[in-house]
């Protein structure tokens, strides 16, 4: 049985921070009494040998975090990006280790999106160019007579958390707006006042077109000569989104020939761009407004982000689920979450209940309200939480499922009816156990059943369950061996089957060492002693 560390000697992950994070996420990671190491600024040599104790990486878009990189973490769980993309790190590579790469993708939403219409207004109204001449003492309206966004076309490419919130943003302004995800339906996109069409469409029909697309091997150079010569002469095109979805000479091209009104631009495809080169040209373009990749720089997102990310980190170093992996399944929302811890204590629980060589297959029942979500997250912490007790190998939401299969374990998915007099409930059964449990308040995880018998019990810290004959003078003579070996109880249940059987579950200080669970078991009219360990 493998005892969590709080009945351990003490162990303290260590978190390597190698690029700037707020004092928000900071704290938050304090909180949670990891050792924190500041490598911000240190050379990639230091960082590996430092990487060598490390149970967490928390980076940005700088750090190139590759196969060299993870492989000098021997105990490296979990990488976190602080942000959306994650274009600087291996997944491959990671996923092939069982480490979760986590990103914050709704971290920088609203200042993504506010920074969209900054560059489209400036781009717009040639603020940048009014305010330069204003400081070099120059009063000159000259050439500056500007567009108004009321009653223009905006082309959104990519409808997602950025795109719809600038499409719901762009109606505000009087304009009509079209959108174009191939993964969103038309449904979604007229909920947000936008109409779906197909890129060509967009591209010949908008006054302006901005990018909120992922970089994809389906996106890279999704804006080339061939797209850019549909537009309209006279459009601007926006990025927000990822440097490498434009390609760079063509829209060099496009404005030198006047085909294109502007650009507004905060990502290029090499950041920082080298002297010289397109990106770099592009930015320095006099129909070009520029900014250093600032999407999610504004004092609340950076707050926000750090905040989730560092909460997400904490999750995976304690063995839960996180809300955002990248190369892991997805917490569907706050509410899913401690219904999916839930998945990981029950799986946790079945091999300290049960003395058996090998596993039967499991069936995992989501009841009432849980039966709407997809499966996948509940599955994986289950399968997390159990295999942590039968091998010796790390074992995340990224490669439970793997290890599983190469162990021959199975999980059946079923759904049903909640008639427990709860909205939700989670129930498995493997062989002869069932366990179920619930969430009440909103995250207080609760057994509801053990093997059939209704109880109402806090799944945390060590507890003893025993089996025995439901006759009087079992609980006193339990209590007299945990107090002569010095175990204070602090909670107890007896649930009875009415045949003749009860159970017993009590809390206890300490976890019972083998001799006294020796004395346990010699009481006559107990059948069963076992000492679960639940750390959360």
């Amino acid at each position: 049985m493998q005892v969590r560390q709080r009945f351990q000697q003490p162990f303290q992950p260590r978190v390597i921070v190698a690029e700037s994070f707020v004092r928000d996420g900071m704290e938050v990671l304090r909180g949670g009494g990891v050792e924190i190491v500041d490598a911000v600024g240190r050379p990639r040599a230091a960082l590996l040998e430092l990487l060598e104790s490390a149970d967490a990486l928390i980076v940005r878009s700088e750090t190139r975090v590759d196969e060299e990189l993870l492989a000098a973490g021997p105990r490296l769980a979990v990488v976190g990006r602080a942000g959306v993309g994650v274009d600087a790190i291996d997944l491959a590579a990671a996923t092939r280790r069982g480490i979760v790469v986590l990103n914050t993708p709704g971290g920088n939403t609203l200042a993504a999106t506010e920074q969209t219409f900054a560059l489209m207004l400036n781009l717009m109204r040639h603020t940048t160019t009014a305010h330069q001449r204003l400081q070099r003492g120059e009063w000159s309206r000259r050439d500056l007579v500007g567009t108004e966004l009321a009653g223009k076309t905006l082309g959104i490419v990519g409808i997602g958390r950025v795109g719809s919130n600038v499409a719901s943003r762009a109606r505000a302004f009087g304009m009509r707006v079209l959108a174009y995800d191939p993964f969103v339906s038309q449904a979604r996109a007229e909920a947000l006042g936008a109409k779906l069409v197909d890129l060509e469409t967009l591209l010949r029909s908008a006054d302006i077109v901005t990018l909120h697309a992922p970089r994809t091997a389906q996106t890279q150079d999704m804006i080339g000569v061939r797209e850019l010569a549909l537009m309209r002469r006279g459009t601007r095109l926006v990025n927000c989104a990822r440097g490498g979805l434009v390609v760079e000479e063509a829209l060099l091209d496009a404005l030198d020939s006047g085909h294109l009104a502007g650009a507004a631009i905060d990502v290029v495809r090499e950041e920082p761009p080298p002297a010289g080169g397109a990106a770099r040209r592009l930015q320095a373009h006099p129909k070009t407004v520029a900014t250093p990749h600032l999407g999610g720089s504004t004092h609340e997102a950076l707050a926000r982000i750090a905040t989730e990310l560092a909460k997400d980190v904490l999750a995976v170093l304690d063995g839960r689920p996180p809300m955002a992996a990248v190369n892991a399944p997805i917490v569907p929302d706050e509410a899913a979450r401690p219904f999916v811890d839930l998945a990981s204590i029950l799986g946790g629980l079945y091999p300290q209940f049960v003395e058996r060589a090998t596993l039967p297959s499991f069936s995992l029942t989501l009841e009432g309200e849980l039966a709407r979500y997809e499966p996948e997250p509940f599955v994986a912490a289950f399968l997390v939480g159990l295999l942590q007790h039968v091998t010796d190998r790390r074992v995340t939401t990224v490669n439970a499922r793997a290890i599983a299969a190469e162990l021959g374990i199975a999980v059946e998915v079923l759904v049903a009816k909640c008639e427990r007099g709860f909205a939700s409930s989670l129930a498995m059964r493997g062989g002869d156990l069932s366990l179920a449990g619930t969430v009440v308040h909103g995250e207080q995880p609760r057994l509801v059943e053990i093997a059939g018998y209704d109880v109402d019990v806090e799944p945390r810290g060590a507890l003893l369950a025993t089996r025995h004959h439901d006759v009087p003078g079992i609980v006193g003579k339990v209590g007299t061996v945990l107090g002569a070996a010095g175990i204070n109880i602090s909670h107890m249940q007896v649930a009875r089957n009415g045949e003749g059987h009860a159970i017993m579950v009590m809390g206890v200080g300490a976890v019972p060492d083998a001799g006294v669970l020796d004395q346990l078991r010699g009481l006559e009219g107990l059948e069963a002693v076992r000492c679960i360990v639940i750390d959360r």
